[in-house]
């Protein structure tokens, strides 16, 4: 498609004179411009600009006098350019640091089972028409507004997006207008990018500033703050109080479901779940008030839970011939891994044995915590590599044991992951869990600048074949 250099600038208020070229590519990368391309430069460097046309760019929108903020400015340009898709959808973005993707495939699968045609975009899959495995959790502006497009041109009525806290702050959803706005839970990650944890709670804040529904997690820390933020209806959720618009009471965990009534001022509900741990209980309260809000039944809620099998790499049991357990997680954060563990260590009857590793370039400060953790409630633990990126997989190891220090619980070392896999496989005995965590749904790990094909369900069926 394409559309007048003039029209797109009109959106941000420029005044156009010139020859008025038919756009057909915007973007913020001078390396991907092509023939008919608007470019919006961030930076005032030269080179980006000159490489820019060079490529084929026929216009770059810079900061200055006209455009304070260009970040602004790129995500109104792509939406105008797609036609505004976003007001033709009903949208509802999750924000959190754990539980978007299962609150939002949670939220699409029971949509979806009452007629509602539902896209997806999030860190695992995008789904708008086509399915496809995801690059980032929030997209590039133009890659977002391409899909949502494309939702519309395929009858979709509703779009559920994971809001990541960079895309919150790199603007890819400021045009937006959110019908409806999930807060999950915050604990410190990606502090490495944000640089403190107050810069990283305040864009998470950032989707509540103008979404109509705002569904806050009653049981976090800074729910206040969310709550104060929104200028909406709000309605809570909790585990734990009976403040909240909406409760889970009599929570019970069995080895393949969890149950709990699902109570509010109006409603008492028998909810079951074939999934386990609290933190599935709170996020299936989160996606149950969310399709509340978009008309559904407590019934028809209920009903598509009990047919909703999780999502793939968040406490995924795999189907093995064992008498042990094998599961995948994606827990890569102090507060994740904790759940995980806690949640297994409740029913897994046996011992429960734990193999992971921490994420290269990225908050070194977590390691420790997480190796404490790890030795406090596993029974054996298996440290080893995750995505060692550009650091050394050693020395990430040696921060994690600083954790450990203090334990008596077996801690065996192996870098390379796939032994550690086998290794850990080859320790399980009758009634034991083994959980796998830190890559949970991704099928490769990061060596150097280089991603490497590493599928861990592969892995542990390879290892199966030869225990």
């Amino acid at each position: 498609m394409a559309l007048k250099l003039s029209h797109l600038l009109k959106e941000i208020n420029i005044c156009f004179e010139g020859e008025d070229r038919e756009i057909e590519f915007i973007t913020d990368d001078s390396r991907k411009c092509k023939k008919n391309t608007l470019f919006v430069c961030h930076e005032k460097a030269t080179e980006y600009i000159d490489k820019a046309k060079q490529n084929g760019a026929v216009y770059v929108v810079l900061k200055g006098r006209e455009i304070s903020d260009t970040r602004k400015a790129y995500a109104i340009l792509c939406r105008a350019f797609f036609e505004k898709p976003d007001e033709k959808l009903k949208m509802i973005g999750v924000t959190g640091t754990n539980g978007k993707t299962s609150v939002s495939s949670a939220i699409c699968f029971m949509l979806d089972m009452n007629g509602y045609k539902t896209g997806l975009i999030g860190t695992v899959t995008n789904r708008f028409g086509e399915e496809k495995p995801s690059e980032m959790t929030t997209p590039d502006c133009f890659e977002l507004y391409l899909m949502l497009f494309n939702m519309v041109k395929n009858g979709f009525e509703y779009c559920v997006i994971e809001a990541s806290s960079q895309g919150l702050v790199q603007k890819r959803l400021f045009a937006i207008n959110f019908e409806i706005a999930i807060f999950t839970n915050i604990t410190e990650d990606h502090l490495d990018y944000h640089k403190s944890f107050e810069n990283y709670k305040n864009a998470k804040l950032m989707l509540f500033e103008s979404c109509k529904t705002a569904i806050i997690n009653y049981d976090d820390n800074f729910k206040d703050e969310f709550i104060k933020k929104c200028k909406g209806k709000v309605l809570t959720y909790s585990i734990k109080s009976d403040e909240a618009s909406y409760t889970a009471k009599n929570i019970r965990f069995f080895p393949d479901s969890t149950t709990y009534e699902l109570v509010s001022d109006s409603i008492i509900h028998r909810i079951t779940l074939h999934t386990q741990g609290d933190f599935w209980v709170a996020n299936s309260l989160a996606a149950i008030v969310c399709a509340l809000e978009c008309g559904l039944t407590t019934a028809q809620c209920s009903f598509s839970l009990r047919n909703f099998s999780g999502v793939k790499g968040r406490m995924e049991l795999l189907q093995t011939d064992r008498d042990f357990r094998v599961i995948i997680d994606y827990a890569h954060t102090a507060d994740g891994l904790q759940n995980a563990l806690l949640s297994l260590k409740r029913f897994c009857g046996a011992r429960l044995i734990l193999v992971f590793g921490c994420g290269g370039d990225r908050e070194k400060e977590k390691r420790s915590r997480m190796g404490e953790i790890a030795a406090k409630i596993a029974d054996i633990v298996f440290v080893t590599s995750d995505n060692p990126r550009t650091e050394d997989p050693l020395k990430i190891i040696d921060d994690i044991l600083v954790g450990m220090k203090k334990t008596k619980t077996p801690v065996f070392i192996i870098e390379n992951r796939k032994k550690a896999i086998f290794e850990a496989l080859k320790k399980a005995k009758s009634g034991d869990t083994v959980l796998i965590a830190g890559k949970g749904h991704e099928d490769y790990q990061i060596l150097g600048n280089k991603k490497v094909p590493f599928d861990e369900k592969e892995i542990v069926l390879e290892a199966l074949k030869n225990i």
